[in-house]
């Protein structure tokens, strides 16, 4: 049996699928504050009425001047309106990723917007409505989908995570197209308008939980939580990507090459695959469900600040994590540095 998902008011947890959403929406170079204004000028002919509706402060008063003016809506409305609708949900979803993602997210749900005062758009509070809108929701979901040429991920659940630096918010998605699963750490509130502090970690099960001295993935993550905490709030998104990308297994057979001499893309190389097989695309629909539009990156790593900015997250600032320089990494960082691109100094291996 499918979840449902239930919508009404703007302020609520589904709320960006809500006409009355502060959504913008371009129709032919006109700004409409929300699809509400939208759809409510279109039940009139005169050009000064839709105007006068396209100029309402709010949706609600669009709401009410409709009503106002109820005996000069156009005699086809009731045949057009769902194409009107149809249209103004469509441009609303597309024009703007971050709620598409989120949209996309709601995976095989059935929305319904949770209304006992409309039998016709909502389900009547009962489940007795028709519910149109979201059915038009739904369909959208399902053309966004389709026209998504790059990976997509499903948010499925969250749930508490304490730890020694504090408590998270531990957010799962799933990401279809490679069957992985994705976590998102969210501590402190995080403030739409405001730069957030985040990390993307890939998974290393031998630096994160084994303690292995021989990267330094392990130390990062722990420094990365203890930043988010220091700094009141901020996300860590755990991607798994084991190994660059290549898999738990195939990271122990390059060990045993390190161990033969050969450095970490040495060893990728001579074992077919490319030195890092890593994507960061898919972070983009994490982010957009957290709906974080501007970014403070801790990475070394120029292809993390790119990938990000590939896909329309902006990088406000990167912010340096050097951590955990030992006499067994040395060189594995050296060849980060001069390999790999990474944005520090590589280390004299004599005073390791």
């Amino acid at each position: 049996m499918y979840k449902e998902v239930f919508f009404y008011e703007p302020e609520d947890l589904h709320g960006y699928l809500s006409n009355f959403a502060p959504v913008e929406v371009n129709l032919e170079g006109q700004i409409w504050a929300t699809s509400e204004h939208y759809y409510q000028a279109q039940k009139f002919h005169c050009p000064e009425l839709q105007e006068k509706i396209r100029n309402a402060k709010t949706p609600d008063i669009a709401f009410q001047l409709s009503r106002e003016y109820v005996s000069d809506v156009r005699e086809d409305w009731e045949d057009i309106r769902s194409e009107v609708m149809k249209l103004i949900v469509s441009e609303k979803f597309k024009q703007n990723p971050q709620i598409a993602d989120k949209l996309i997210s709601t995976g095989n749900c059935i929305i319904k917007e949770h209304s006992h005062k409309d039998n016709f758009w909502g389900d009547g509070g009962d489940g007795s409505g028709r519910n149109e809108l979201g059915k038009i929701l739904m369909d959208v979901r399902d053309e966004l989908v389709r026209e998504r040429s790059s990976n997509t991920v499903q948010f499925v659940e969250k749930a508490k995570l304490p730890t020694q630096w504090g408590t998270f918010m531990m957010h799962g998605f799933y990401e279809p197209d490679t069957g992985k699963e994705h976590l998102a750490l969210v501590y402190g509130d995080l403030e739409p308008d405001t730069p957030i502090l985040i990390r993307l970690h890939s998974e290393c099960l031998t630096g994160d939980a084994l303690f292995s001295a021989r990267c330094d993935c392990g130390f990062q993550l722990s420094k990365a939580l203890e930043n988010i905490v220091e700094n009141g709030s901020g996300v860590l998104l755990y991607l798994r990507q084991e190994g660059r990308g290549i898999g738990l297994l195939n990271k122990i057979k390059a060990y045993n090459l390190q161990d033969d001499g050969a450095d970490t893309v040495e060893a990728n190389e001579a074992l077919g695959f490319e030195a890092d097989m890593r994507k960061y695309d898919f972070c983009r629909g994490m982010l957009n469900f957290l709906d974080i539009k501007q970014v403070r990156l801790m990475t070394n790593n120029p292809r993390k600040v790119k990938a990000l900015k590939d896909v329309g997250i902006e990088v406000v600032e990167r912010v340096a994590l050097k951590e955990g320089k030992n006499p067994h990494n040395v060189g594995y960082l050296n060849t980060k540095a001069t390999k790999l691109g990474h944005m520090f100094v590589p280390y004299d291996v004599n005073k390791a």
